[in-house]
């Protein structure tokens, strides 16, 4: 790791001066050690790569604010720190999904019988007309809704999918 940390330390130097070769041995030789970082963080394949690639582009165009005395280090922090900032970000999002749903409950409970559209989301199985809620309303994607109702993938295209139908027919009555 000291001939790592020697090589690193001269890469950041060049990535400094805009030196593309320099960059892509950067990211050959930390890449792979990083995105272990980062998932043991995130726990999300997915995450972790969209993270790292976005640590990279930082570090791309950052004013040649690198730590040369200890480059390794400074690179893990700036990752894991992007990870834990991805990671709490999430939290606030479930979190104000949470209130966001419990609101649109009470409004859904609230609606006459005539409201159309409401009348017959009442209609609907919770689950699907949470699913479709979230979908619609909020805008998540199906990834988003199974981390969210910790349901199988199918299951929630299923409540979805079954849910829009179930509204078409009783909007068309």
């Amino acid at each position: 790791m000291s001939d790592d940390k020697h090589q690193i330390g001269l890469l950041l130097s060049k990535i400094a001066l805009r030196d593309r070769e320099a960059f892509e041995a950067l990211y050959q030789l930390t890449s792979t050690r990083l995105f272990s970082l980062i998932y043991n963080v995130v726990k999300d394949e997915h995450i972790a790569a969209d993270i790292l690639q976005e640590g990279y582009v930082k570090l791309w165009y950052s004013n040649n604010e690198y730590v040369l005395d200890y480059p390794w280090a400074w690179l893990c922090q700036i990752m894991r720190n992007m990870a834990i900032d991805e990671v709490r970000k999430r939290e606030r999002r479930k979190e104000e999904l949470t209130e966001n749903l419990l609101e649109d409950a009470v409004q859904l409970s609230e609606f006459k019988s005539d409201s159309g559209l409401n009348y017959c989301l009442q209609s609907l199985a919770e689950e699907k007309r949470n699913a479709i809620v979230l979908a619609y309303q909020h805008g998540m994607s199906h990834q988003e809704i199974v981390e969210y109702v910790k349901t199988p993938l199918g299951t929630v295209k299923s409540w979805i999918r079954r849910g829009l139908q179930e509204l078409k027919l009783c909007l068309t009555k």
